[in-house]
């Protein structure tokens, strides 16, 4: 019976706690002494496009509450909005800016901003395939963006980024009928920190691709123990060893 008992209150708790939590205000508006994030992304292929930002704002002053599974006490934690930036073009560069004081009334503050490119056109490696994922980085501004991830600390206002990618055409049958081309790279997603840097921040970001070295990922047929993805690298080696990620190491030989 206690038990009983404590599975109808803990819901009750939770409905009681959102009634009187208040809607969170995530309405920018940035002051005009805000510095802001300059981003600039070179293009490198007609078959890929940069998409757009995706900025994150970090608000400690109106907080959200929720219920600890622990021990049923609220707790009370800094509330999360997010917002798209589309990026503007000239040419081969695409450019957008983010406000690193959000503002507002609930004072939000800039937490993580991501961006990259992905292939909007799939045909020219092959006429039945579709575009899949992409890549790019993601830069934080306070400590709590960075809880899925390791990230690099960097100290400067203006930074420069050239990673290089290759594309990877997928084969997973249980989970789309037509093949993938996606993007892949060392890390798909760089992870970058920057906080406590003072002024306005510039970041290029200058991918190479190189579509003369393509990679290959088929999937098992169906889902049994044992059973790997093969990774065909460009010199016709086969790897099936659990790797969900092809090795980089391999593009150079």
């Amino acid at each position: 019976m206690h038990n009983a008992i404590k599975w109808v209150i803990l819901p009750l708790a939770v409905l009681l706690l959102s009634a009187c939590t208040p809607v969170i205000n995530r309405k920018l508006s940035p002051p005009e002494n805000t510095q802001w994030v300059n981003i600039e992304i070179t293009n490198p292929s007609p078959y890929t496009q940069p998409f757009p930002l995706e900025v994150r704002y970090i608000s400690n002053k109106c907080q959200k509450k929720r219920i600890s599974g622990f021990d049923g006490s609220v707790i009370s934690e800094p509330s999360y909005g997010a917002v798209r930036v589309p990026m503007q073009q000239n040419g081969d560069i695409w450019s957008g800016k983010v406000a690193i004081t959000g503002g507002g009334i609930c004072k939000w503050t800039l937490s993580a901003i991501t961006f990259g490119i992905e292939y909007i056109d799939a045909t020219h490696m092959g006429k039945d395939l579709v575009p899949g994922t992409g890549v790019g980085a993601t830069f934080a501004f306070e400590h709590t963006a960075t809880r899925n991830g390791i990230f690099k600390f960097l100290y400067e206002n203006n930074v420069a980024l050239t990673p290089v990618y290759f594309p990877l055409i997928e084969t997973n049958k249980m989970e789309h009928e037509i093949d993938t081309l996606n993007l892949f790279g060392e890390d798909n997603f760089l992870k970058r920190i920057m906080v406590g840097i003072p002024g306005s921040i510039n970041i290029q970001f200058s991918p190479k691709l190189d579509e003369s070295k393509i990679v290959r990922m088929v999937a098992p047929s169906k889902h049994k123990v044992g059973e790997y993805f093969r990774i065909i690298y460009p010199d016709g080696t086969v790897v099936s060893d659990g790797s969900i990620h092809p090795d980089i190491r391999k593009m150079g030989e």
